[in-house]
């Protein structure tokens, strides 16, 4: 989910909407999920044409649950292109409700509104929604700002951070106390494509790691789209062990995010294929679990408290997944709160604590206060938020009583395919620790 949208005009994905065509015949036959209706907007606006991305957003606002965000904020700049300032700003107001107010104050996208008569009715508003929220403390930087960090995990037997580099496609390991970093294992040894999730396990001495291709890799060619791996390394050394790709078909997959069970299972999240996988140890091929939608891009996933559930994290939301049963529920919450765009997902303390970055300007990490029941969020409390040295913050874990969180993974900031902003343009990686005691 958190590349989709960085992606979408730059590549210019094949969907059913096309700028100034409309909609393809096919979709008569066919409907088209409003995902794809969103990505045409997209490419819509993208192309500066304002009907089309009238028509594609207006068109999937019919089809996907009522005020999605994403929606909404597309609504906004299709209307404020297409000059028809009333609409824009309706749909703005939805979007205040659920607490966001995106980058409305600062992008281009946006100026007609801001030059418009009623402009000052929005301003202090929006302003409250972006004031900087902070329950956290900088807990160490690499000195790699072309890193482009999108995965990490704790190694609790040698009390070390181990976080991987979504572009230069490698991991490095950080010492806890010195907060040395020094690499872990690389591409070249490991045959990784972009590092997107990792998982340590002490008790049998290995590391999992997440690779699949992408336009953010070091190296990207377009034959990578689509292959996806998960790598076994010896967690001591860094050595792997083995190599598995998802089941077939091949070419279609984006393993994401990993979580493991006491006795060794892994469950992983393939947000092209919308599958929820299952490696036992000592399988050699993944195991579909659960579907929960391609058209859904499955990405973030924790477990319930009492380990016989997992949270999975989509284009709508939450969703729970039963393990016994393998019923999936969405996870219900009050209309003012808003839980698209999660990336980053734990557990803690029968709560969720989840990074959120799916749109522009939104920019926090959150609890999650869930019911007894664990199907709905009661409240949200947000821990961080807007902070200077945020952007877009992504993956996180939980290491005692904090959460250490990747504050700007920087996944925009690249100029074409496998190639980013020059490095003076980039910051060094940071890590926080927000501390989950906090008031």
């Amino acid at each position: 989910m958190r590349r989709w949208t960085a992606w979408v005009t730059l590549l210019g994905l094949v969907v059913l909407g096309t700028p100034g065509g409309g909609l393809r015949g096919s979709e008569a036959v066919e409907p088209a999920a409003w995902p794809r209706l969103y990505d045409a907007a997209l490419l819509a606006l993208g192309a500066g044409d304002a009907a089309a991305a009238v028509e594609a957003v207006e068109r999937a606002s019919r089809r996907a649950p009522p005020n999605h965000p994403y929606l909404l904020y597309a609504k906004v700049r299709a209307y404020a292109k297409a000059d028809r300032p009333g609409e824009a700003f309706e749909a703005l107001g939805l979007l205040a409700e659920k607490g966001i107010a995106a980058d409305v104050l600062v992008s281009p996208s946006f100026e007609t509104l801001r030059d418009h008569e009623h402009w000052p009715e929005w301003q202090d508003r929006l302003q409250a929604l972006v004031a900087p929220v902070q329950h956290s403390t900088v807990a160490f930087r690499l000195n790699e700002p072309d890193f482009f960090p999108e995965a990490m995990t704790y190694d609790r037997g040698s009390r070390r951070f181990l976080i991987g580099s979504l572009h230069k496609r490698k991991v490095v390991v950080v010492d806890e106390i010195t907060g040395r970093a020094s690499d872990y294992a690389t591409f070249r040894e490991a045959g990784f494509l972009g590092v997107r999730g990792l998982e340590a396990d002490n008790q049998r001495g290995a590391l999992y790691v997440l690779s699949a291709g992408g336009p953010e890799m070091q190296g990207y060619a377009t034959e990578a789209d689509g292959q996806s791996f998960l790598h076994r390394l010896q967690l001591s050394s860094g050595r792997q062990v083995t190599k598995t790709p998802p089941p077939p078909p091949t070419g279609d997959h984006l393993l994401d995010e990993l979580v493991q069970a006491p006795d060794g299972t892994l469950y992983m999240t393939d947000a092209r294929a919308g599958v929820l996988y299952r490696w036992r140890p000592g399988a050699r091929a993944l195991d579909p679990f659960v579907t929960i939608g391609a058209d859904l891009r499955p990405s973030g996933l924790a477990w319930s408290a009492d380990g016989r559930a997992l949270y999975v994290a989509h284009l709508e939301g939450l969703s729970r997944v039963t393990l016994a049963s393998r019923e999936v529920t969405p996870v219900g919450h009050p209309a003012a709160l808003t839980l698209v765009g999660i990336d980053g997902l734990a557990t803690y303390q029968g709560d969720l604590v989840a990074v959120q970055n799916g749109l522009p300007g939104l920019s926090r990490v959150v609890r999650l206060r869930l019911t007894a029941d664990g199907l709905n969020v009661r409240a949200l409390d947000v821990l961080d938020a807007n902070l200077t040295d945020h952007d877009r913050p992504s993956a996180g874990v939980v290491v005692g009583d904090g959460f250490y969180y990747i504050a700007n993974s920087q996944l925009h900031r690249f100029t074409s395919p496998g190639v980013p902003a020059p490095a003076a343009t980039l910051q060094k990686p940071v890590i926080r620790r927000v501390n989950l005691l906090a008031p």
